[in-house]
């Protein structure tokens, strides 16, 4: 369900992002971890030095819609399971390119495509929307310098421009439903003493 999120977002940048003139070949935003991204030899990760880089950096449940019935009434008949787990993904944007104007740019484009559409749902999407998906909302979330210094130490680079996005509302469902018996009549009885 993340991969498949995530891959989207992809798609959906890249859509946004093709100029009908002068189509690319090549996407513009890629899915990768840019803690693997090696930009002193640039031996391994070449390709995507020229691109901006996806990577999950955290996740979270959305304690707010933690409180799921465990028990739905599917038309006549009721299921058992256990209740959708909502997840809060925190996606960082970041580009690497050699030119550091071009990079500030490319950044530029992804904040400007999140701000002229951020929610996207299966009637709205531009390209195939993930089935089992049903919501996606983008948040621009800022971080504070000692934050961006503790993320940065931990993917185990240097600064590079980036962006960091909370997509809100991915919704995990794995448990199978268990058919539940329905009570349909309670008969009480008088205590005769």
């Amino acid at each position: 369900m993340i991969a498949q999120a995530l891959k989207y977002i992809c798609q959906e940048v890249n859509f946004k992002n093709d100029n009908p003139a002068t189509p690319s070949l090549e996407d513009f935003v890629v899915l990768g971890n840019i803690s693997r991204l090696d930009i002193s030899s640039g031996a391994n990760n070449a390709d995507l030095q020229s691109k901006v880089v996806l990577t999950l950096v955290n996740l979270e449940e959305e304690k707010t819609l933690k409180n799921g019935p465990y028990y739905v009434q599917e038309g006549e008949t009721l299921v058992k399971k256990n209740p959708t787990i909502y997840l809060n993904l925190y996606l960082l944007f970041s580009c690497a390119d050699e030119d550091y104007e071009t990079a500030l740019t490319k950044i530029s484009r992804i904040i400007g495509t999140f701000q002229s559409k951020f929610v996207f749902t299966p009637d709205t999407a531009e390209v195939p929307f993930p089935g089992e998906i049903e919501k996606i909302i983008l948040d621009l979330f800022s971080i504070n310098f000692e934050q961006s210094n503790h993320m940065w130490g931990i993917l185990g680079g240097k600064y590079i421009p980036s962006v960091l996005y909370k997509a809100r509302l991915i919704a995990i469902q794995a448990s199978k439903p268990e058919v539940a018996a329905v009570v349909r009549e309670i008969k009480a009885t008088e205590n005769a003493k």
